[in-house]
């Protein structure tokens, strides 16, 4: 039965729509001129947007209505209903305030509870229809059934649009049944494209035109009939409807194969065009990777038996979606021919997913799964070679041979080009040797004019080559166009390598695996030239306009704009013209709350955890409030667009005190968009002279160049063409090179005439090549870590360790290795220290922005490691069986979505962007149950829920897990990682549980409770009969309470080197309870950190051992401290004493001396006094005082001839005032006095 729809019906729909269409416009402009008072009419708001749900519901059933409606209802006439409906829709949007939304400004102020009146009143005129929408969708669905429709048309999917939207309005985002019809919308699709005759899917379409319906209604009853038992009912209903289209339903997935079957054995494929067709085939290609996803994780026989096929099927579908994704210009490279067969490996795609849903794969089944999978890997690896020729390697030497002969090397196996298999490999051959030749005269080619003839005419054919392999068409291919240059070619290649191949020189002498470990790593950069521009920019920051002023420093990359501006960042005129001092790290990629945690963090510290759970939006008024009425300096160094200026300086208030923002930026234009009164600064190159004095100073710091290689080195250091960085990078090479190989280098870069950017790259290469093999993993690990970022050293290692790139040495700790490899790579120059610890070690580090770019590339060439960013790089990444790590930041949604399917990956680190607070548990199950190789899972800055992932415990070859979340304990299983060394725990309780078996974990080396405390078991029995974690090295922020089970816990780390710990004593301190706390028998511990709660009334007394270098103690009575002046080797101090402590002078006796302590912090003293004198600290570099109100301190801590630095954090006025009169007395340049004050 065939139903029509009269011209007046469809007139009568189309008028209702439009006005409907006009208020949905209106109420948006509404709320988008209310969107910057969200907060005080949050109330108003939320009606507007439910109205405009309703209104979307209302539209969906117009469209439902115009698609398969005639004139004369069952129930009444649809013109009536129409009429009425269009008659509301009329008075609203003539209703004097919605009319007037038509400009961008609201021409007057509104009366908003007069309109929220109107906008109640419209939705209960809406209820009275509820009755009438109801049945007309049940009439609906009857002309449904009746209908044999076959038009695929822009109604039906406007309709199913507009459904869709509904249904994630009504029932959810991640509504299965949203998602199923999704999928048979693109399904539909995608058969009406290829052609397929009507008659063989008319049943598939019918299924679906009655399920979309069924869906309408049901989500306009959900929404309008919210009772408990209708909602039960509609669920049920919803259920059902699921079963008619899921994939594990037999019929339907049996009908769908065959229809693209049909496209397949018909060859009706159409060719595909990128303007009409990327989309249709593209979505398809979407949906059959969640369908493969649901056939992994409802774990068929026959996808488990088959799981490598089942990876290699899901990794060739992404590498069609990533085509399918690919700029108009790239895809048009492609010959037509190669289109379609995109499209035709899309659809065998689909039977071979939908296939898999059948109950029995077995006999001629499983043989046609076979041949269809087969034939499927072959199209893949074809277009694979083809499209890799669009970006070959960025360089015209051996690396773009070698690339060829791969691509050659695979397409001589493929089936597909067997016609063509005797000439590709004849052409394979000839580059096989002809690569071999040009490996010998790699070194010297530049020296003689037949040597670079004969590189250049061999790159020139195998760019023909690649030529003819990127126009491919499925026919034969002939290389007869360069047979005979390609003759020609070997012919020059087998002479010159007769002529020189003897003679080739080899590398220049140098010790390949020499290694820089046993030598003091350079800490502080050596700085050269720049003084003229260095007084320059000191005059601009502490001069000129009372407003707030930008000062900015431009120039490429490598010519030491952060250098400078750290000149001018530690300036000691600087830090005394200043209230408040900050440095920002912006980079390329960056996050505005990351950077504004970055600039707090420099003022506030101590709130970090705090401001880590704040909004942007919260950071931004929080540092808005810390800056205001303080002078301050801000560096915002290396930004890369205005953007990032724009999302901060709102920030920055203009108290016309002469606050001062400096910013580096490779960009003049975005120098000249922040100017306000300051010219930028342009940096010029380095003179030969000034690149020669940074060689030698980077070489010989403590002694002359010798006048052996003086000649020599002043020709390398012209070489670098004036930038700093390859000045660095060169000296990092030939300070592990024999001197009397230097000449060799001289030669090679000097016989290269390149841009300075490009010579930096082509002596970064040489630096990557000298370097010994165990160090090169460990320098790619940095690309693990956003460009520009200061990376914990500690947890650098800690990486390193777990992937077992630490070799084992006699007698020293894998830690003790690990900071070797670390000094070495210093040595070299290609990491810089960012950040010192308070002795003087490392504490972060960094790679500077050119060698991070440069090690992203070498590790894609390598295979170390794949880094993806973002949505495009998430949905566009093709999975290679060979990728080992994947490093990602993206939107969370994006990686929950991703489907990423990488079994053999060993190392996975997730970093979400755009995270806010409140944090909504992850939900991120599907890894831990596809990559169970892992060794390193770095999930620290994802949020998980209330319970510990139960699936990370099938991960036993973990080594190092990083997790966060808002569990209360850590489950007992955990054991079963029984591999782990590393376990860091970021908590959002106060204390997280952790289980009895932790004892049992006999490899752990280090474990870390960050934001909360960590409990550990306090059961006799079970400490008693477990292991002993001899390997433990560092166990960070535990909860203890005092007693005999506190002894045995601390008996259970005997080799720990770095203890932090909360001690708990009852209020009511046990009279019999031992007031001793022993420590001594931790013979190798070297930093300890105590809080203690609770505990002052007991006057405990601590056994430190002697062993400790740094320690840490919080909340201590003067009494209970009084003997640390007995540690030997104490060279860090902390002392936080109770403010109610009764003891108000600090006096040190005269026979009182700490010999080596080089670095004091004193905070949040409860005493006035401090007397004594400068000789109780010899060796004392740094003092700070924090949050302190001494009204005496000794005035002779400013004689200590070692004392460096004296900070005053937020201290009372009497503080700040003695250590003023200090700086006056001594009036020195050699002692810094940096005050921060409240």
């Amino acid at each position: 039965m065939k139903i029509e729809m009269t011209n007046l019906t469809y007139c009568s729909i189309a008028s209702v729509l439009d006005n409907l269409e006009k208020l949905f416009c209106r109420l948006t402009k509404f709320e988008d001129l209310y969107a910057d008072f969200a907060e005080t009419y949050d109330e108003e708001l939320k009606v507007v947007m439910i109205v405009k749900l309703e209104l979307k519901l209302v539209r969906t059933f117009l469209l439902c209505a115009r698609k398969w409606s005639f004139d004369g209802w069952k129930h009444g006439s649809l013109e009536a209903f129409l009429s009425s409906l269009e008659r509301e829709l009329i008075v609203l949007n003539n209703y004097e305030a919605f009319y007037a939304l038509t400009d961008d400004d609201l021409p007057y102020e509104y009366d908003m509870i007069e309109d929220l009146e109107v906008l109640s009143k419209f939705r209960a005129i809406l209820r009275t229809f509820e009755v009438e929408f109801i049945e007309l969708y049940m009439s609906l669905l009857d002309f449904v059934l009746l209908s044999n429709s076959s038009m695929v048309d822009d109604v039906l999917l406007e309709f199913i649009d507009s459904l869709l939207e509904n249904l994630g309005d009504v029932l959810g985002p991640k509504e299965p049944l949203k998602e199923k019809l999704n999928f048979l919308k693109d399904l539909i699709l995608f058969v009406t494209w290829e052609g397929v005759e009507h008659s063989l899917w008319k049943d598939l379409l019918a299924r679906f035109q009655f399920v979309a319906v069924q869906a309408a209604h049901l989500s306009y009853m959900c929404w309008f009939d919210s009772y408990d038992e209708v909602f039960i009912e509609i669920q049920f209903l919803i259920s059902e409807l699921l079963q008619m289209i899921m994939p594990v339903n037999p019929e339907f997935s049996k009908t769908c194969a065959r229809v693209l079957r049909a496209a397949k054995l018909t060859g009706l494929l159409h060719s595909l065009d990128f303007e009409t067709d990327m989309g249709i085939v593209g979505n398809f290609a979407d949906s059959l990777l969640d369908m493969l996803w649901e056939v992994l994780n409802c774990g068929t026989s026959f996808a488990v038996a088959k799981r490598d096929q089942m990876q290699m099927l899901n990794d060739g579908l992404r590498f069609l979606r990533a085509i399918l994704k690919m700029q108009q210009e790239k895809f048009n490279l492609l010959h037509q021919k190669m289109k379609d067969l995109v499209g035709a490996g899309v659809n065998d795609a689909g039977i071979l997913i939908y296939s898999l849903f059948t109950k029995r794969i077995e006999g001629d089944l499983l043989k046609d799964l076979d041949l269809a999978f087969f034939d499927f890997l072959e199209k893949i690896k074809l277009i694979k070679i083809v499209t890799a020729t669009f970006d070959p390697p960025g360089t015209n030497g051996l690396g773009f041979i070698k690339f060829l002969l791969d691509n050659l090397t695979e397409l001589a196996r493929l089936d597909l080009v067997a016609h063509s298999r005797d000439q590709i490999q004849i052409v394979q051959k000839d580059f096989v040797i002809l690569g071999s030749v040009l490996e010998k005269i790699d070194e010297q080619r530049n020296k003689n004019e037949k040597l670079t003839a004969l590189w250049s005419h061999a790159i020139e054919v195998a760019n023909k080559v690649m030529l003819l392999i990127s126009s491919f068409d499925l026919s034969p291919l002939s290389f007869d166009s360069i047979s005979e240059e390609l003759l020609q070619i070997k012919t020059q290649a087998k002479e010159i390598d007769d002529m020189y191949g003897s003679e080739a020189k080899k590398v220049a002498k140098t010790s390949n695996y020499g290694s820089l470990q046993g030598r003091i790593p350079r800490l502080n950069p050596v700085v050269v030239g720049f003084d003229d521009e260095t007084k320059r920019i000191i005059n601009q920051v502490k001069h000129g306009s009372q407003k707030l002023d930008v000062v900015s420093i431009v120039g490429m990359a490598g010519l030491g704009k952060t250098t400078l501006a750290k000149r001018v960042y530690n300036n000691r005129s600087i830090r005394n013209n200043f209230h408040i001092w900050a440095w920002c790290n912006v980079s390329q990629v960056y996050r505005k709350k990351d950077l504004l945690l970055e600039i707090l963090g420099c003022i506030h510290p101590e709130n970090s955890k705090q401001y880590s759970e704040m909004e942007a939006d919260d950071l931004m008024l929080k540092l808005y409030q810390s800056l205001k009425l303080n002078k301050y300096f801000i560096v915002l160094d290396d930004v890369w667009d205005i953007k990032a200026w724009h999302g901060l300086k709102e920030s920055f208030p203009d108290d016309s005190n002469k606050s001062r923002i400096l910013i580096t930026s490779r960009l003049y234009e975005v120098a000249s968009q922040v100017k306000q009164h300051s010219e930028p600064n342009h940096l010029r190159h380095f003179t030969d002279d000034e690149s020669w004095e940074l060689l030698q100073k980077m070489l010989f710091p403590n002694e002359s160049c010798p006048l052996t290689v003086a000649t020599v080195g002043m020709q390398i250091a012209k070489s670098c063409c004036g930038l700093p960085l390859a000045v660095v990078i060169i000296a990092g090479i030939l300070a592990t090179t024999e001197q009397d190989g230097w000449k060799e280098y001289a030669e090679r870069l000097s016989t290269r005439i390149l841009s300075a950017s490009d010579q930096c790259k082509h002596m970064l290469e040489l630096s990557y090549r000298h370097i010994p093999d165990y160090l090169k993993p460990c320098l790619l690990y940095f690309v693990t870590f956003l460009q520009g970022l200061e990376i914990p050293m500690q947890k650098l290692i800690w990486l390193w360790i777990a992937e077992g790139l630490v070799q084992q040495v006699e007698h020293k700790e894998l830690e003790e290795v690990a900071e070797g490899y670390m000094n070495d790579l210093i040595g070299r120059s290609l990491v810089m220290v960012a950040k010192k610890t308070s002795i003087g070690g490392i504490k972060t580090c960094r790679v500077h922005d050119l060698i991070h770019e440069f090690l992203a590339t070498k590790g894609r060439e390598e295979n170390f490691l794949q880094l993806l960013h973002g949505y495009d790089g998430l949905y566009t990444f093709c999975e290679s069986y060979s990728t080992r790590r994947l490093c990602i930041y993206s939107k969370r949604e994006y990686f929950e979505k991703s489907r990423l399917f990488c079994p053999q990956i060993r190392v996975l680190m997730f970093f979400p962007h755009g995270e806010g607070y409140p944090i909504q548990p992850c939900d991120s199950f599907f890894i831990f149950r596809i990559c169970k190789l892992l060794k390193v899972l770095d999930l620290g800055e994802v949020v998980f829920g209330e319970h510990f992932p139960a699936e990370i415990e099938m991960l036993v070859e973990l080594r190092f897990l990083a997790i966060r979340g808002k569990m209360q304990s850590i489950p007992s299983s955990i054991a079963k990682l029984y591999n782990l060394k590393i376990f860091l725990v970021k908590g959002f309780k106060v204390t997280i549980m952790l289980p009895d078996t932790i004892w049992n974990m006999t490899n752990l080396r280090h474990i870390s409770v960050n934001w909360s405390m960590g409990k550990v078991s306090l059961v006799n029995g079970i400490l008693e009969n477990n292991s002993v974690l001899y390997n433990l090295s560092s166990f960070s922020n535990i909860l203890l309470y005092h007693g005999q089970s506190m002894e045995k816990i601390l008996m259970k780390f005997p080799n720990i080197r770095k203890l932090k710990f909360h001690l708990f004593v009852s209020k009511d301190c046990v009279p019999n309870c031992s007031r001793i706390v022993k420590m001594d028998h931790l013979s190798r511990l070297e930093s300890l950190s105590v809080t203690l709660m609770w505990a002052q009334k007991c006057r405990l007394q601590f056994h430190f051992p002697s062993s400790l270098r740094k320690l840490h103690l919080f909340f201590f009575s003067w009494s209970m401290i009084s003997r640390i002046w007995e540690l030997p080797n104490l060279e860090v101090l902390t002392l936080s004493s109770d403010s109610a402590d009764k003891e108000r002078t600090w006096e040190i006796p005269v026979e009182v001396e700490f010999p080596n302590l080089r670095v004091l912090h004193l905070r949040s003293l409860g005493i006035t006094r401090w007397t004594g004198s400068g000789d109780h600290f010899p060796r004392l570099q740094k003092l700070i005082l924090q949050s302190c109100g001494m009204k005496e301190i000794p005035s002779c801590l400013g004689s200590t001839s070692t004392l460096e630095k004296i900070e005053v954090r937020w201290c009372s006025p009497s503080v700040e005032s003695l250590v003023r009169e200090i700086q006056e007395e001594q009036d020195t340049e050699d002692l810094q006095i940096d005050i921060l004050t409240s």
